[in-house]
């Protein structure tokens, strides 16, 4: 099944060029466990990395490529939360609870696939201590504008979590989740761009569409006025109040 997915997103991914572009969008369809699938729209420009449900979606994540400022907009409590860029003291290391151990398993070769751009799709699982976190289907030199983005992105919010990351205790911790959100971020985009990637609790992503030539409205960058604005520090500081 997941093979023949991956055949048929494969047979429209056929117009990618390899070289930087200033403006591209990403659909994605994603499911977890729960929860019926639905779609993800990414646009990245040289900027800005906007994260929505698509056209007319209101609540949006916004990531600041140069201030280093994520905004989470919610449009139904009209609120602005900003994630600053959180870094360690010189010297200052963070270590996991735990051990970790990582590694990769290039699975056999996907025979039937097509390549896209002249590069053949590759199956990759990515390990922690033993345990497949995530299978990744990866093309090399597919739009390496995004995946520079979206590694800031990734990097950017592992920081920031290590923050409450000694809230939990140690044997509540899980390996895998550990490594994704926190210790190795952004590993899935170490091998390209994956166009579908899976792992634990039914969690699944996979590239749907994309435009290398879009042209992003402006007006889509720009924070709403007139919504309570505060940083997680001041959420996590128990100083936001929303009854106001």
């Amino acid at each position: 099944m997941k093979k023949l997915m991956f055949l048929m997103i494969v047979s429209v991914l056929f117009s990618c060029a390899k070289k930087e572009y200033a403006d591209t969008l990403v659909l994605f369809m994603e499911k977890e466990e729960g929860v019926e699938p639905y779609q993800t729209r990414m646009i990245i420009t040289k900027d800005f990395v906007r994260i929505d449900d698509g056209d007319g979606d209101k609540d949006f994540v916004l990531f600041n490529r140069n201030t280093k400022v994520v905004h989470s907009v919610s449009a139904g409590e009209k609120t602005v939360m900003a994630i600053h860029e959180k870094k360690l003291k010189k010297g200052q290391k963070f270590e996991p609870p735990f051990k970790l151990t990582h590694s990769v398993k290039k699975m056999p070769a996907m025979k039937d696939a097509p390549a896209i751009e002249g590069e053949k799709a590759k199956h990759y699982q990515l390990i922690t201590n033993d345990k497949v976190c995530y299978d990744v289907i990866s093309v090399k030199d597919l739009m390496p504008n995004v995946v520079k983005a979206l590694k800031e992105f990734h990097q950017h919010m592992a920081l920031d979590s290590i923050v409450t990351f000694n809230n939990f205790p140690a044997d509540m911790q899980n390996a895998c989740d550990m490594a994704a959100t926190t210790f190795k971020p952004a590993r899935q985009f170490e091998f390209g761009f994956p166009i579908q990637e899976w792992g634990m609790r039914e969690y699944s992503r996979s590239l749907i569409d994309y435009d290398l030539n879009y042209k992003a409205d402006s007006k889509l960058f720009v924070l709403p006025e007139g919504y309570k604005n505060y940083t997680v520090t001041e959420l996590r500081e128990g100083k936001v109040s929303f009854s106001e």
